[in-house]
């Protein structure tokens, strides 16, 4: 009876034993929790993020391209520098036409792109990494590249109308006239006894007349100059006025 005891004794010590190492005393672990924490392997780089646009500034003429001829100039672009990010490209717009056209694979956050001069563009900045995966755009800025400027025309001499004569009060008229389409003219009256070339007697008039009050019984000499916005100016014929 003893010896049956002794025996299930140590079967009972045993049983415990090999449960409480049947975790841990067999070489298992279990790493299902710290596979899902990590996603099972290396980590995978995540997509990149959007670039803030520098130049050329928004809405803006850009003054700062590399005049190539007449026609075309080259524009410096740049953005901010984008994480998880190889390549990026940009998209560029002529406003003019909607003829839109991608520049890819740029590996640093600036580039150079010809352009044709005097016209609108739109412009964005897609970053990529080797994954092919690709980050949100950028914002679409705006900027209009001058074109080549144009040669202002001087004014035309202004023709010179008789003058209105009422005792001493005289009334001078003329017609000016400027080849440039949109051009104001400002003028400048002259007269005196001499040769019409002396100080002016009214400046800055906007309008083709003037009245003046003069000594009846002599002679004067008068003339206009036509001056536009630009400051360029053309002077009239000198005419006689008996009075």
């Amino acid at each position: 009876m003893k010896n049956v005891f002794k025996l299930l004794t140590f079967l009972f010590f045993n049983l415990i034993f090999i449960v409480s190492c049947s975790d841990n005393c067999c070489g298992y672990e279990d790493t299902s929790s710290a596979n899902e924490s990590s996603g099972g392997g290396a980590e995978v780089s995540g997509a990149p993020g959007a670039a803030t646009l520098i130049s050329p500034p928004s809405n803006n003429s850009c003054e700062s391209a590399t005049v190539v001829d007449g026609f075309y100039s080259k524009v410096s672009f740049s953005w901010t520098k984008t994480s998880e990010t190889d390549t990026y490209n940009l998209t560029y717009t002529d406003l003019s036409n909607n003829d839109t056209k991608t520049k890819t694979s740029i590996s640093t956050n600036s580039t150079e792109i010809q352009l044709a001069r005097g016209k609108v563009y739109a412009w964005s900045v897609q970053s990529i990494n080797s994954n092919s995966k690709r980050g949100p755009k950028s914002s679409t800025s705006k900027f209009y590249l001058q074109g080549t400027p144009k040669y202002n025309n001087v004014p035309l001499a202004a023709v010179l109308s008789n003058p209105s004569v009422s005792g001493g009060d005289i009334t001078f008229t003329w017609t000016g006239n400027d080849p440039d389409l949109g051009d104001s003219l400002s003028y400048t009256l002259y007269v005196d006894k001499v040769d019409g070339k002396q100080s002016p007697v009214k400046t800055g008039l906007s309008t083709n007349t003037a009245q003046l009050s003069l000594d009846t019984g002599a002679i004067y000499y008068w003339r206009i100059k036509s001056t536009d916005q630009n400051n360029n100016s053309s002077f009239s014929l000198i005419s006689k006025l008996n009075i």
